[in-house]
């Protein structure tokens, strides 16, 4: 047997959606005779001989098919939700359409936002409207997949009989899209099922397998959960081209300090790249106390460093400093010490243009 599709209809909703079709796809074919066969009935015995004594041993039990059979049972493995976005996660043994995303750096706003805008930009682009049906809730229009099939060759009676060569397909239903929040708001589940389900088949109305109704819901799950990262991305590369955020402050001791928006395990490694391009060569470093241990010289001066056309004038003091970095909330604070003092916040001014650039630098490395 043989398939081909003649046409794809556009739906009620104004789009057109490809989908596997379940005529296609999740019918078997071969021969079923097998279902039509009976027991075999029990033995006649002659009344002029002995009936046998009976053994149950091998007695194949009765039982009450509450399944399909035959050439009605669906073949089509169920669909899988793939967690490819960064902080995406599913439940082990997790057989609904569902998804975890958890909050990671990097993200543009909150969990629960940035998974729905997602979602946002996936309807948008499959031409769907929606409307707010719940809190974290949303249901699209109803939409409708219409196909054509031909079935061809001697066994096209499989389905409908000797005179049906073609097949048409027409499903209907409701996206409707869920998310729960954890109360924590760093974690959201968003899951996905189907509202207003029907399908004909070849005019004749039949119910949309539970199966086929996952694999529509996966498929969406599993588009959303794309978006999610490549939002996340187009979010870090933003943050990248923007560069690392400095600006000279105090720090808790209400000392003369650089604010840099970085924790400290990123501000420590993107600093210690930085310090190097600008002029301040590191000697020494204490990862524990938070300390690059330097010395400047000016360009060219012959002075603790050789080659120094590579970088420019920083104008400020030559000699050797300590570069001390802290934790300052959720961002790093950097002061310099000379002499056993803290440099003033002029220093810190000369030195930031040079330093605001040599951390972009490192950031997009």
């Amino acid at each position: 047997m043989n398939f081909r599709r003649t046409a794809i209809v556009t739906s009620l909703a104004t789009m057109t959606l490809a989908s596997c079709s379940s005529i296609e796809k999740e019918q078997p074919n071969g021969n079923f005779e097998y279902v039509e066969l009976d027991q075999r009935q029990t033995l006649t015995v002659p009344s002029n001989l002995e009936t046998p004594a009976y053994s149950s041993t091998y007695r194949i039990p009765s039982v009450e098919t509450a399944g399909p059979i035959g050439e009605d049972v669906r073949v089509v493995s169920p669909r899988q939700v793939h967690p490819v976005a960064l902080g995406s996660r599913v439940l082990e043994n997790e057989d609904e359409p569902r998804v975890y995303f958890d909050l990671v750096e990097g993200m543009p706003d909150t969990v629960t936002n940035t998974v729905w805008q997602a979602a946002e930009q996936v309807l948008e682009r499959k031409g769907l409207s929606y409307t707010k049906t719940g809190e974290n809730q949303w249901t699209t229009e109803s939409l409708t997949i219409q196909e054509e099939y031909e079935v061809e060759g001697e066994e096209s009676s499989w389905f409908f009989g000797d005179d049906e060569s073609t097949v048409s397909l027409e499903q209907r239903f409701r996206y409707v899209l869920t998310q729960k929040p954890e109360t924590h708001g760093r974690t959201t589940v968003f899951e996905v099922s189907l509202d207003d389900v029907s399908q004909t088949i070849n005019g004749e109305q039949r119910e949309m397998p539970e199966l086929t109704q996952h694999n529509l819901a996966v498929d969406l799950v599993n588009k959303v959960v794309s978006q999610v990262n490549r939002v996340h991305q187009q979010s870090i590369q933003q943050i990248r081209e923007a560069g690392v955020p400095i600006s000279v402050g105090s720090n808790a001791k209400q000392e003369p300090a650089y604010i840099v928006g970085l924790d400290f395990d990123e501000a420590w490694v993107l600093t210690g790249q930085a310090l190097e391009q600008i002029g301040l060569t590191i000697e020494d470093l204490n990862r524990e106390a938070g300390t690059y241990f330097v010395e400047y010289a000016e360009p060219d001066s012959g002075f603790l460093f050789i080659g120094g056309d590579d970088y420019d004038s920083l104008n400020i003091p030559e000699g050797e400093y300590e570069i001390r970095l802290v934790e300052f909330g959720d961002d790093t604070a950097i002061t310099v010490w000379s002499n056993d003092e803290v440099v003033d916040q002029a220093w810190l001014e000369s030195v930031k243009p040079a330093l605001e650039q040599a951390l972009k630098v490192a950031s997009q490395q």
